[in-house]
Formats: C-alpha cells, structure tokens, sequence
C-alpha cells in the first residue's frame, strides 16, 4: 500500500479520503496521485469511488472540540496531567495505541495548537488523560486552561510498528520508556492488559517520581525502574530479552536511546517485532503543512504523521531509515 514499506495509518477509515485527495498528494491512490489509472495495491473500499461519491471533498474532517477540564495536576511545575471529558464516540476512538490530538487553551489561536499523546482513555467515564511536559510557549498557554480545553484528533501515527502489536495475541512484550515515553507506554498497556504479558523498564531520572508512578498507576505490568546510560543496567536489560525471548520490544524515548536498543537488539540477534515512538515533528497532523515530511532513499518524499510502517525499517542500522 502506498510503496514498498510503508503505509497511510488513516487509508480505510472514516477519514479518508483527506486533505491530500484535493492536490493529488494521497500517498495511496494513484488516481489522486494526478495517474490515469489504479494502481494502488490497496485491497480495501477504492479511495478513488469514496471521493468521487463524496462530490471530491474530503470526508469528516477534524474540527476543533471544545471539551471540559475534569482533573489537572502538575508536577514541579516541569510536568502535568490533563483530563478532560468528551463524548462517547471519541472515547472509543481516542483509546487505540498511537493516538495523539492537538490541543490549545480556547483563548489562543490555532497557532497555538500542540500535539500531545492520549495517556488513556477511559471510554465508561468519557475522560481522557493526557502527560504533558511543560517546555515553552504553546505547553505554557495549555497549563494555563482553567475550565476548558480546544481539542482536535484523534490522530492516529504515534506509534511506528502497530502491525507487530496486531500479531502479538497471548504473547509478551518488554516496553522501554524514558520521560515523556511514559505516556503511549501507559496507552499500549492499558489496551492489551487483557491480551499481552508486558514487562516496563522506565528511566525516569530526569522526571518527579511521584509523576511516573501516578501515570502508571492501575498498570497492569512488571515494572522496573533503570538508568539508561547506566552499562550495567543495560546490560541488565539485554539479558532480560535474552532470557524472556520477547515477542515484541517497543522503545519509546528520544532517536538516541532509539538507536541505542536497535543495536543492542542486533547485537544479540533479535529478530521479531520492534516498535518505536515516532518523534518526528508534528504541526498539522493532516499531512499538510510539510514538518514532518521526510525523503527516502529513492527520493520519495512521504509524510510522517500519516506514514505508518514497521519500527525495524524506521531505523536501519542505528540511523534513520526513511
């Protein structure tokens, strides 16, 4: 779909056919690639028909919400959680492994707009929870919400390698957080508490404690708590896969420990599922505005928050792949 390694996370959904039909950019449908003929390889409803039937316009774009602060706490002034209600529908859809939203205080403009990962979604209650580290500007303005809170998503590309978690059922998974990784390793946990035998390791040098275990309370997991510049402790880890024979490793941290976990994983023959956090930047989430666009090594230019492939071909050897 798409190439030859990856594809659109949004190809089939009630979002698609999206922004990208309306100037031949679609990164799966060579007839809104400007092509005079189908081929796609895409085996599910033709993107094509959908946008000729839908008058060629795009189909249920993602509109500002405005939704209510239910619960804020911060931490050190460095970090916070944010919970807000929503309705029904979004719940169900906010609670799937790599969603993320943007999000603004409802007195900025949409310059203002953030992405941050949904944490978790509780679909009984309507609440979501979202980890938000406070940086600069745009993160600053959000703490400041008092009552309410402008949202739009969900958005679904947070996660590289979501096929390996489709194809893990009954198996187990070691997930590596570090910082802010915290939040889609909460979400992945949450969601296949019921289906996966998880094991977290956490660096959590550089965040308050007492913000860590309040986002992985209720986790249904091993949970340890290492350094990861530490050899010993790295070396504590590589013997822990060695041992468990895992059936998937997500890493969610900055390129560099990404790197780091992808050689290590090499050096001892890991072959199976690898899932990455994708920390390309993100600023319109609809494939648009051109951040996140990166170029392969054929020359062809793809967009990151809608580029979906497996974690191993997101890095190649320690570097990035795409």
């Amino acid at each position: 779909m798409g190439g030859d390694f990856f594809e659109c996370v949004d190809v089939g959904s009630e979002n698609c056919p999206c922004y990208l039909s309306l100037t031949n950019d679609c990164m799966t449908c060579t007839r809104l690639q400007g092509m005079d003929h189908c081929d796609c390889k895409w085996a599910g409803v033709c993107i094509y028909n959908e946008f000729i039937w839908n008058k060629k316009e795009i189909k249920n774009p993602r509109n500002d919400i405005k939704v209510e602060i239910v619960d804020k706490k911060i931490y050190d002034n460095q970090f916070a959680v944010l919970v807000f209600k929503t309705d029904k529908y979004l719940s169900q859809r906010f609670k799937y492994p790599g969603t993320y939203i943007f999000m603004r205080n409802p007195n900025d403009s949409f310059i203002y707009d953030v992405p941050i990962s949904v944490m978790y979604a509780d679909s009984d209650k309507d609440h979501v929870h979202t980890a938000i580290k406070i940086i600069s500007a745009k993160t600053k303005r959000l703490i400041d919400s008092e009552d309410n809170l402008i949202i739009r998503g969900p958005y679904r590309n947070g996660i590289f390698g979501l096929s390996h978690l489709k194809n893990i059922t009954n198996g187990r998974m070691l997930i590596l957080c570090k910082s802010m990784g915290i939040a889609p390793a909460v979400k992945i946990m949450k969601y296949y508490d019921k289906n996966l035998k998880m094991d977290l390791i956490a660096d959590i040098n550089r965040i308050p404690s007492s913000f860590a275990q309040d986002c992985l309370v209720d986790c249904k997991a091993d949970i340890n708590y290492l350094n990861f510049k530490n050899e010993y402790d790295l070396d504590t880890i590589k013997s822990l896969i060695n041992e468990k024979k895992y059936d998937a490793v997500a890493v969610f941290a900055t390129d560099k420990y990404i790197s780091l976990f992808h050689n290590i994983l090499k050096s001892i023959n890991y072959d199976k599922g690898f899932i990455t956090v994708n920390n390309f930047s993100m600023c319109c989430g609809e494939g648009v505005c051109g951040a996140c666009a990166s170029t392969t090594k054929d020359g062809k230019v793809v967009k990151m928050c809608k580029c979906q492939m497996k974690g191993e071909d997101v890095l190649k050897g320690g570097v990035i792949h795409v």
